[in-house]
């Protein structure tokens, strides 16, 4: 029997598999995460959650299309920030409609995810707009 990462990933073989697809995983934090306010947007497709870390900053959104809602900005030196990531054959349909609903306060990115049980993937994320 494999350690805990190898065992983990033999029962996710989307994560396994897709090491460079961005386009087909999602990294998502606030109000998109599974149980949250508006997890509806993206729970209608199909595909498998994982749970996973990316460097930056997270804070509140004070101004703007976004403001109340959290918002991150990616920096390689930044804080760890915990985010789910979806991986869904689905994705590639659905990227206009996400992007619609995320609006003008926010532009997805492409981030590296590292997985909480091994491996780590490239997938699209949610990065705030600000002034600077």
């Amino acid at each position: 029997m494999g350690d805990d990462s190898t065992a983990h990933r033999d029962r996710w073989p989307i994560f396994a598999a897709m090491h460079e697809v961005e386009d087909a995983a999602l990294a998502v934090y606030g109000s998109l995460v599974p149980g949250e306010e508006h997890h509806w947007v993206v729970s209608r497709l199909s595909g498998d959650w994982l749970a996973g870390e990316v460097h930056g900053y997270l804070f509140e959104v004070t101004w703007g299309p976004a403001q109340g809602y959290l918002g991150f900005l990616p920096e390689p030196e930044g804080h760890i920030v915990d985010v789910w990531v979806l991986s869904s054959p689905d994705l590639d349909k659905k990227w206009r409609e996400i992007d619609d609903f995320e609006g003008p306060g926010y532009e997805r990115q492409s981030i590296s995810v590292r997985l909480k049980y091994g491996g780590e993937v490239e997938a699209q994320i949610y990065v705030a707009l600000t002034d600077t």
